[in-house]
């Protein structure tokens, strides 16, 4: 067991302390760790005694999950085992997914999380074995903190998806991209600050003032960081209160509808995918600019359209529960790193908040859970946008736009609508018969009435959705279409 050096009392090691300190124009005595373990060595050789070691880490700024000591390498350890096997599930899945055409580019961001996890305890481990080496110390505490801000920036984009599909036109406007981009690259502002000021404290012999600015900005990070955190809960809160316009309800959106489960073991058909954008040539080109949303559904683990314009309520539930209980365990670690470092104690005045056990429990046990939700909970699947179609489908331009839907939809529409005339004619058939004495006499034609459900006044096929943007006017001029031979019971004047 490795008991540091009492900062507060003096003893010989303090001495030499300050010895270095008035050399060194006696900067604050935490910052510089470096620049003194170098001239450490050329007093004293190259290996700086234990006790010096001690006393010198005592007296440093207090990390969340402390300086490494000789306790933390069986759970470092423990820790890096586990998250490569995360990583190479990951791995795994996302080769396994890309080889049948199913491309879910945020699972790229998932390995490279978990290759940052892998290196952050495995350098921990190297840490121990010599603390005066101050470069692995902010390696190690580098790639801690990284992936937790990674898994926020995952979060923020799996609730994107969902805001799109909720709202597909202001989720797919460029004020909206535009935001979201902006916010990106704040992220990745304030993720470089916290690098800089973090590795600046140990690497820089700082006066107090400047010592003191640096860790203002450390403190300024960390609230930033549980702020960003706080984005996708915030965004599919959006999503959920705010209900869709006319507009979101008459635009049309396109969903991955060969997606048919789930389930952790369900994959998509080879080449599916492909084959779903491919089939946009027989559909009309205004389908080709439909919104590529989530699949979702009433139910799940049933079979979704790919075309359509009825979104319904917010059903992901399963979903929601994945990012609101991720969320809420990358919230409280940031909260408590938040609050080690804005106590700004010496790591022997440590609080129970900024102790390693903590650190292990929310970095290593609790972001190990998140990771087997995305994982079970088929992150890859639930959050699947279609890719974009291709390029040999896009350039096709229509010589005239049809307002009639595509073939691939008049097949199923046009067995439904025979279905539907021959009931209406055998009803008004019997009608006919009952009624034809009263009808003669009155010289009653039998006009269909405007709120009848026979009556069209457009006499069009397109589901009232006109793509020529004229919603107001319908356009009644006669128009040249293929002879078909129309049955009585299609006849607008019965008698």
């Amino acid at each position: 067991m490795v008991y540091l050096s009492n900062p507060h009392v003096y003893t010989p090691i303090h001495g030499i302390i300050t010895l270095l300190q008035y050399q060194n124009n006696y900067p604050h005595v935490s910052s510089g760790a470096g620049p003194l373990a170098f001239q450490a060595r050329n007093l004293l050789g190259n290996k700086i005694p234990d006790v010096f070691v001690h006393y010198s880490t005592a007296i440093q700024f207090n990390l969340f999950g402390s300086y490494a000591q000789h306790y933390d390498i069986a759970p470092s350890i423990a820790f890096t085992v586990l998250y490569s096997i995360v990583t190479v599930l990951y791995i795994l899945l996302f080769s396994f997914n890309y080889s049948r055409g199913h491309y879910f580019w945020p699972g790229i961001g998932f390995i490279i999380y978990g290759i940052f996890r892998v290196l952050g305890f495995a350098i921990r481990i190297q840490w121990v074995r010599d603390l005066s080496i101050t470069g692995v110390g902010v390696a190690s505490e580098v790639f801690l903190i990284l992936p937790q801000v990674l898994l926020t920036s995952f979060n923020l984009i799996l609730a994107q998806r969902i805001f799109t599909w909720r709202h597909p036109v202001g989720g797919s406007r460029k004020l909206f991209w535009g935001f979201m981009l902006a916010l990106y690259a704040v992220v990745a502002g304030v993720i470089a600050m916290t690098i800089v000021a973090a590795a600046g404290i140990q690497v820089y012999l700082l006066g107090g003032p400047n010592y003191y600015r640096y860790v203002k900005v450390v403190q300024a990070s960390s609230i930033l960081i549980i702020l960003y955190s706080l984005t996708s809960i915030s965004l599919i809160g959006l999503a959920f209160f705010f209900k869709p316009t006319r507009k979101d309800e008459n635009l049309y959106t396109y969903q991955p509808w060969w997606i048919k489960s789930f389930s952790p073991l369900y994959f998509v058909k080879k080449g599916e995918p492909q084959e779903a954008g491919a089939s946009f040539l027989k559909r009309n080109h205004n389908h080709r600019y439909a919104i590529r949303v989530i699949a979702a559904t009433h139910h799940h683990y049933r079979t979704v359209k790919g075309l359509s314009n009825e979104r319904g309520d917010l059903t992901h539930n399963v979903s929601m529960m994945i990012l609101a209980v991720t969320t809420l365990i990358i919230f409280l670690s940031s909260v408590l790193r938040a609050v080690s470092c804005f106590q700004a104690r010496l790591v022997y005045d440590a609080s129970p908040v900024g102790s390693p056990a903590m650190m292990y429990v929310f970095w290593g046990g609790l972001e190990l859970l998140v990771n087997v939700l995305y994982l079970v909970g088929r992150v890859d699947l639930r959050f699947y946008r279609p890719d974009r179609l291709p390029k040999s489908v896009r350039e096709i331009v229509t010589a005239e736009q049809s307002l009639y839907p595509s073939e691939i939809e008049s097949d199923v529409e046009a067995n439904s609508i025979g279905e539907a005339r021959e009931k209406s004619s055998d009803e008004s058939s019997s009608f006919d018969n009952e009624g034809s004495e009263d009808e003669l006499n009155d010289f009653d034609f039998g006009s269909t009435k405007r709120n009848s459900p026979g009556y069209d006044d457009d006499d069009d096929d397109s589901e009232g959705f006109d793509f020529t943007g004229n919603h107001k006017s319908k356009s009644h001029s006669f128009r040249t279409v293929a002879h078909h031979e129309k049955s009585d019971a299609d006849s607008e004047f019965r008698f």
